[in-house]
C-alpha cells in the first residue's frame, strides 16, 4: 500500500532534502527512521527538492508498505525517534499510483524578511535594515503572476522538465514586524523563488528597472543577467496540494 507522509523541518542542520553522497539530508534521516521502525529498507520520494538551509512546514513524500500500517501510531513512533528539528504531521493512505512529486497540483513557498534583529528568527528569516514600501513590492511582484519560461530565474542545471511554470500567486504580506513573500505555482525550478525575491528587491531599490524584468520573463534576451540569489534560510515550503481523489480511507484493526 502507498502512503503520503507529511513532514515539517528546519533546514539549518541539513544539506537539503534529497539524499546525496556527501551530505546529511532530511530524506536520509526519515528513511533511516522508517526502516528501523518497519524492519525493512524504505525509500521515500519527495514532492520538492529543498536546498541546503531551506525549511518546510509541509513537505510531502510517498512510500510503500507491503502490509497495512496504522498512520496515527506510526506518526507517533516516528516523532519519538526523529531529531527535534524534524516532525511528521500526518501519514495518509493514497491510491497505488499516487506520486508525491508528479501528482502535486501546486506548491506554495514563503520567504520571510524581518525589519529588526530578532534572535528567534535568525535561522528562519533574513534581516534587512530597510525594506521598500509594501505597495511597491506588490506592484513588482505582479509581473511574475504569469505562465512563462523562467529559465533566467533558475539555476542553469535544472532542465529536467523544461522551464515553463504557471505562477498563480505572487504577493507580499505584512505580518507584525515581518514582511512575507508568498508564491504559489504548479512547479518551481531550482533557486527560482530566492532569485525572484532578490529580483523584486533589486527593482524596488532602483538597481534594476521593471522593463528589464518583463523582458527576462517574456522575451528571453541573449545575454543572461546577473541576478541576486537570496539566502536559503529565509525560504520555507509551506504547502503542497493534491487532488482529493488520490486519498483513500483505511480501516486499521
Amino acid at each position: 500500500m502507498r502512503y503520503f507522509i507529511y513532514i515539517s523541518y528546519l533546514g539549518k542542520g541539513y544539506s537539503g532534502w534529497q539524499i546525496q553522497k556527501n551530505g546529511y539530508t532530511v530524506q536520509q534521516v526519515i528513511e533511516e527512521a522508517l526502516g528501523k521502525l518497519l524492519s525493512r529498507t524504505i525509500t521515500i520520494s519527495g514532492s520538492s527538492r529543498t536546498d541546503k538551509g531551506v525549511h518546510a512546514t509541509q513537505q510531502v513524500a510517498h512510500f510503500d508498505s507491503i502490509t497495512p500500517i496504522d498512520p496515527v501510531h506510526l506518526t507517533y513512533r516516528l516523532n519519538s525517534v526523529l531529531p527535534s528539528d524534524i516532525s511528521i504531521t500526518a501519514i495518509r493512505p493514497v491510491v497505488e499510483a499516487a506520486h508525491a512529486r508528479f501528482d502535486a497540483c501546486h506548491r506554495r513557498y514563503a520567504y520571510t524578511i524581518i525589519t529588526h534583529k530578532d534572535p528567534f528568527y535568525r535561522d528562519r528569516a533574513v534581516w534587512l535594515r530597510r525594506t521598500p514600501p509594501l505597495g511597491l513590492l506588490n506592484q513588482i511582484a505582479a509581473l511574475f503572476s504569469v505562465q512563462a519560461d523562467f529559465e533566467f530565474f533558475s539555476k542553469t542545471t535544472d532542465a529536467t522538465r523544461g522551464f515553463i511554470c504557471n505562477i498563480e500567486e505572487a504577493a507580499w504580506v505584512a505580518i507584525d514586524d515581518k514582511i512575507v513573500f508568498y508564491i504559489q505555482a504548479n512547479r518551481f525550478l531550482r533557486g527560482m523563488v530566492r532569485t525572484i525575491v532578490g529580483t523584486i528587491l533589486k527593482v524596488a531599490t532602483g538597481k534594476m528597472d521593471s522593463a528589464t524584468v518583463a523582458e527576462l520573463i517574456q522575451k528571453k534576451p541573449n545575454t543572461r543577467p546577473i541576478l541576486t540569489l537570496m539566502p536559503a534560510h529565509g525560504l520555507t515550503l509551506v504547502e503542497v496540494g493534491y487532488p482529493p481523489s488520490l486519498f483513500v480511507q483505511q480501516n486499521v484493526s
